[in-house]
């Protein structure tokens, strides 16, 4: 009987030892780090972007997105060989539904920070930005040391949300930047604080009558977001962002959407 039990023990863990070795799965099934084979399979890859935050992402007239980070989502894929089928998703649930495999990547304007990086990885940078004061015109506020105690709005799970609240400024958390400018024309703030390419565009397209203070806030590199386990897939969009930046179309959709090449 101990021989015969010994037998099965051994086959037991002979079982579990080959099924450590076939890989971690996830709830589908599937390997763990095997997105790039996925989107390949399907023929199509699942894009998030905000959709709130011009010129980079938005929502047009028709409904639909559109802007630089929705061009350059359309020539990732027309690239990898498949379709770009664009999420619109809200901002403060961003990264835990790209872990949720909700969507496979996120080109959305996200800086690259520490505090990111130990839950999702990034690409190489494809833009450099940074964060901007916006204020009325007839305002007390001339440089952004001014904002201190100063009623600020921002986005929520920002950059800018941190810059300001390093500042000293009353900070006032919005789910969009668009809502967050309609507060401070109505007076209900004493700035806006967002990005400032997307600040400047919702001056210019709503026509309000404020103004950006000189300086930013802080300049940053902003990637294309991935799950941690995605190491191929991360390998294979560097590639394609180094032969857009290198062949000449990301010049051309940068200038499209902002005058120059904002790498």
């Amino acid at each position: 009987m101990m021989k015969k039990f010994m037998v099965g023990l051994g086959i037991a863990c002979l079982v579990l030892i080959m099924a450590a070795c076939g890989g971690s799965k996830d709830a589908s099934g599937s390997a763990q780090g095997d997105t790039l084979k996925s989107i390949k399979d399907k023929g199509e890859i699942k894009i998030a972007l905000e959709g709130a935050y011009p010129p980079y992402n938005y929502i047009n007239k028709s409904n639909e997105l559109e802007g630089f980070d929705v061009d350059i989502a359309q020539e990732v894929a027309r690239r990898l060989g498949v379709k770009a089928v664009l999420v619109s998703n809200p901002w403060d649930s961003m990264i835990p539904a790209l872990t949720g495999k909700k969507f496979d990547i996120i080109i959305s304007d996200m800086a690259i920070t520490e505090e990111r990086k130990k839950k999702v990885s990034f690409s190489d940078p494809y833009f450099t930005t940074g964060n901007q004061l916006f204020v009325p015109k007839d305002s007390s506020i001339k440089d952004p040391k001014g904002m201190k105690g100063k009623k600020i709005g921002v986005t929520i799970s920002t950059t800018a949300a941190e810059e300001v609240t390093k500042l000293g400024a009353d900070v006032k958390l919005y789910k969009n930047d668009f809502l967050a400018f309609e507060d401070l024309v109505n007076g209900r703030l004493d700035g806006v604080s967002t990005d400032q390419g997307v600040g400047a565009k919702i001056i210019l397209d709503q026509n309000y009558s404020l103004v950006a203070i000189d300086g930013l806030l802080n300049t940053e590199l902003a990637g294309m977001t991935i799950r941690k386990e995605d190491n191929d897939f991360r390998k294979e969009i560097n590639k394609v962002i180094a032969e857009m930046q290198k062949d000449g179309k990301y010049e051309e959709i940068s200038k499209k959407w902002f005058g120059k090449d904002i790498r």
